[in-house]
């Protein structure tokens, strides 16, 4: 089998989390190539993969690329992605794609000027614990879906999931933000846990709430320390006619017409003396999976997150096989707009109403 070459513009926190990712499937996938933008970076790239970085846009360019990531800072999305659509390369590009709603406008228009082959690293619904509660409303184990409360994932990827679980394609809503500070004790970050600091810090707080024009409503709820402070944990309520989800708690409508309860379990290898290596063989809700790992049996080793960002890369693969999308740019793009306009919101504090854009399908 032919591995997928994959070309990095930027080499960040996300652009290094991909590249584990990769590592991981090695059998399927390789980083073909780097463009470093410091003569600094490109010198300690050198060491991790020699002979495939390059300092010249026109030289990366020239390599032979199944896709390319480009994975920099969103004001400097459009150059490189005009520079890698003009010979005509596929991307995958970081989120979200742009920096204000001209530029998504612009986004959007150079991939129809150059008929350009375009998805957006957009990794979170693929988690297995969301894959998972998609399932279920797709079953429509819930029934109709009415309303969602995340206090979850931040601002973009908090929406692209908000959109997913309440089924939201491109409606308009009206959406009205609140911001609140509040204290909370700092022990653990990006750079991992350091208990033995005493730091007190203003955490803020965003309350927005999103009322689409098809009656559905999403709340959201997210504080920037929910994703590594102990005391800041994570929370999901989604609500149909005939049934819910909180956090792992489901209730639903039995076939019998009474209601039944169940607990979504993890299922992970390696635990009380298990031999089989440390994974997550799935997710099950009363004794059936509602989730597996596409890895399980299989020498790789991913965490919730990098199993998401492995379906994304493969997701691309299959998109230029098959023609079949993954996370279109049109969704990046809505995704990324609501997020702008619930900013908005909170900036003048007042109710927000959003307008059918561009890129709207």
């Amino acid at each position: 089998m032919r591995k997928t070459r994959i070309g990095f513009i930027g080499y960040g926190w996300r652009a290094h989390g991909y590249m584990r990712v990769i590592r991981e499937l090695q059998e399927r996938m390789e980083v073909a190539g780097i463009f470093a933008h410091t003569e600094k970076s490109a010198q300690m790239l050198e060491k991790e993969f020699p002979g495939k970085i390059y300092r010249n846009m026109g030289d990366f360019l020239e390599k032979q690329y199944d896709f390319i990531m480009i994975l920099v800072p969103r004001q400097y999305v459009l150059y490189y992605l005009e520079e890698v659509l003009k010979k005509q390369i596929p991307v995958l590009c970081e989120t979200p794609p742009g920096d204000g709603i001209e530029e998504l406008k612009k986004c959007y228009l150079l991939k129809q000027k150059y008929n350009g082959k375009i998805q957006v690293a957009e990794q979170y619904f693929l988690q297995p614990y969301h894959n998972a509660v998609i399932r279920l409303i797709q079953e429509k184990r819930l029934g109709e879906i009415s309303h969602m409360d995340i206090s979850m994932i931040h601002d973009y990827h908090g929406i692209s999931i908000m959109r997913k679980y309440l089924g939201v394609g491109f409606e308009n809503c009206r959406i009205l933000g609140r911001t609140y500070d509040f204290p909370v004790h700092y022990h653990c970050g990006r750079e991992g846990l350091h208990p033995d600091k005493e730091t007190i810090i203003t955490d803020r707080q965003k309350r927005v709430d999103f009322a689409f024009d098809n009656g559905k409503v999403g709340f959201f709820d997210f504080s920037g320390e929910q994703y590594f402070n102990y005391f800041r944990t994570r929370h999901i309520r989604v609500r149909g006619n005939q049934g819910e989800v909180v956090d792992h708690q489901v209730v639903w409508m039995g076939d019998d017409g009474l209601p039944v309860q169940g607990t979504i379990v993890r299922d992970d290898l390696g635990q009380y003396s298990n031999l089989e290596g440390y994974g997550l063989r799935g997710l099950s809700l009363n004794g059936k999976y509602i989730y597996k790992s596409p890895y399980i049996g299989q020498d790789i080793r991913l965490n919730d997150d990098e199993i998401a960002m492995a379906g994304i890369l493969e997701g691309m693969k299959h998109y230029l096989e098959t023609g079949e999308e993954v996370y279109p740019l049109e969704e990046a793009l809505q995704d990324t707009y609501l997020y702008l306009m619930m900013d908005q919101s909170i900036r003048e504090n007042r109710v927000v109403e959003t307008e059918k854009q561009i890129w709207a399908r």
